[in-house]
């Protein structure tokens, strides 16, 4: 459940950074969808950290530290 919240809320921020950055048409047009993007992804992880499980969090350290990020 928690890992689904975190999808959706990284989902929504990746949603409007990509908005703005149609939309906004100024100066400051490549910062914004960053700042929002970066900010989705701080709170998804936040929302993770105190909803998971411990047993959850465990699960998700074990699967990041076998199949790391590209």
């Amino acid at each position: 459940m928690a890992q689904t919240i975190r999808f959706a809320i990284f989902a929504v921020s990746a949603c409007l950074a990509g908005l703005a950055f149609f939309a906004l048409h100024s100066f400051w047009i490549w910062l914004t969808p960053i700042l929002i993007f970066i900010a989705g992804s701080v709170l998804a992880e936040y929302a993770f950290n105190r909803l998971a499980s411990p047993l959850e969090k465990q699960r998700d350290l074990e699967d990041r530290a076998r199949d790391p990020p590209t």
